[in-house]
Formats: structure tokens, sequence, C-alpha cells
């Protein structure tokens, strides 16, 4: 498994990546939405952090998601985790103290 950079992330490479952990797969425009950021700023987020491994494109032209009857018809450039994000953000996001 690839180690990842977690060190070199802000507040808002975080939120952005606990959103698409807790929302599935998503494009730029319905993030920077939901987290209220600039939308410029967060496709440059995702651009910078699917070069540093966290983040990749969805390859194909639809998308199944939670909550529709039919797949999605994708007109944007969608992302998801890597699983090796998405592994360490379940064992982080449900750890005990």
């Amino acid at each position: 498994m690839k180690t990842l950079p977690w060190n070199i992330l802000d507040e808002k490479d975080w939120k952005i990546l606990k959103d698409l952990y807790a929302h599935a797969p998503d494009c730029a425009k319905f993030l920077s939405r939901r987290l209220r950021f600039e939308l410029g700023d967060t496709m440059e987020r995702l651009r910078k952090l699917e070069n540093l491994g966290f983040l990749e494109r969805i390859e194909g032209r639809f998308l199944k998601k939670k909550g529709l009857k039919r797949p999605k018809h994708m007109n944007h450039t969608y992302y998801e985790l890597t699983r090796s994000c998405r592994l360490y953000l379940r064992k982080d996001l449900f750890k005990k103290d």
C-alpha cells in the first residue's frame, strides 16, 4: 500500500477528503457548493490531491450513486478516494480515543 503524505494537508484538504468519504464520488462543482469553497480553489485542491495520490478520477460515462434511482450521466470530472486513502480515513474516523 502506498504511503501518503498526510502531514502536508491543511484543513480544507481534510474537509474535501472527509466529504468524499461520506458522500461517495463527486465533482468539483458540487463539492464546492456543499463545503462553501470557491470553485477555482476546489478544482485546484482536487488536482493537487490527485497528484499526491489521495484521489483518482472516475473513468466512464455513467456513475451509480447511493440514493439515485438510475445511474447519473457524468458531465464533469468526478473524483473518488484511492484505496489507501479510504482505508486510512476509515481507521482515523472510527478510532476510539
